[in-house]
């Protein structure tokens, strides 16, 4: 398994600003110890989109440990960070152990942040749904998806090249409605009713939950380990991703923990929101082919439902699909 700390630090900021408009709770960082670490963030050739932390440094230039807290509503997340100690001496096995794992990493695709945009098709494969069904239309430029992938397992088909991975993600869906429609359910049906006034400026449908994928991937990069004598000139280039095509093909199945429904509207000068949580008949479970590619450190991916959206007879017939783009690579 694998996780950057640096990028958890990203993730913490994305949850505060309008990018994540998938949580409604408000998290905000806090101060840091003087003087604050900077975060650097970027795009090129060789690894995409970065983020970098940088912490203080003495006159010397060696970066000192530096804690950082996340505050939430109910939780405090405290994050160290420290240079590793270069000084130490590892025997050839261990260092071409951590070498291999380093490769491993650097060529799997999964672990960052992903984002994108939701939409469905009814049965006749088009998003333009039936009069009857019209009422889930979405407006598919806001209807935003975002997932934190925190861990990755990779076991290489004889080298780098090919393998199977699996791994750990949290995800939020949101389906942002494009009739000014109020969704209700019971125990038979999800159904909507036709609103005249107020006119909704928000009012979609979320869900969170939990995401594990079962992918083969190729890159067709080769970056084969040094020998023992070329050990000792290995640099932090050694495995880099520049030039390097790569595509994973599987399944990812999801499990939601949450649904919510949520509408925004303005009545005599006030913003109201008005919040309601059920499972409105959706399916608690997700199984979707899944498609990841890219070029060096750019990585696109697309995913299309295997299940339905709703349970078996208790609302439209929709197949939901999510196409977007990796934000920030964690390896």
């Amino acid at each position: 398994m694998h996780m950057r700390t640096t990028i958890i630090i990203l993730a913490g900021l994305f949850l505060t600003t309008g990018l994540t408009a998938q949580t409604d709770s408000t998290t905000k960082a806090v101060e840091k110890q003087s003087p604050p670490p900077q975060l650097e963030l970027g795009i090129n050739s060789r690894d995409g989109a970065y983020a970098h932390v940088k912490g203080p440094q003495d006159s010397t230039g060696v970066d000192h440990p530096d804690t950082i807290r996340i505050e939430s509503k109910r939780k405090i997340i405290t994050i160290i960070t420290e240079p590793r100690d270069s000084t130490r001496k590892l025997d050839p096995t261990e260092q071409l152990r951590g070498l291999r794992r380093e490769r491993r990493n650097k060529f799997t695709y999964w672990a960052g942040v992903d984002f994108g945009f939701n939409n469905w098709v009814g049965p006749n494969g088009s998003m333009e749904l039936d009069s009857a069904d019209a009422f889930m239309e979405l407006v598919f430029g806001r209807s935003r998806y975002i997932a934190i992938n925190i861990m990755e397992q990779k076991w290489e088909f004889g080298s780098h090249r090919a393998g199977l991975f699996t791994g750990l993600g949290v995800e939020w869906f949101n389906y942002r409605l494009a009739n000014n429609v109020l969704l209700g359910f019971d125990r038979d049906s999800t159904y909507a009713v036709q609103v005249e006034s107020p006119t909704y400026n928000k009012n979609k449908l979320r869900q969170f939950g939990l995401r594990v994928p079962l992918m083969f991937e190729f890159n067709t990069k080769h970056a084969p380990l040094p020998t023992a004598d070329q050990l000792a000139k290995c640099g932090e280039d050694r495995f880099s991703r520049k030039g390097n095509f790569h595509i994973a093909v599987g399944v990812v199945g999801s499990v939601f923990l949450e649904t919510m429904y949520k509408v925004r509207y303005t009545r005599d000068g006030r913003t109201i929101k008005d919040r309601s949580s059920g499972n409105y008949n959706l399916l608690p479970y997700r199984l979707a082919a899944a498609v990841r590619f890219g070029y060096g450190g750019l990585n696109l991916f697309a995913e299309y439902a295997l299940t339905p959206l709703f349970q078996d007879g208790r609302g439209p017939e929709l197949t939901p699909f999510t196409v977007g783009i990796t934000l920030v690579n964690f390896n």
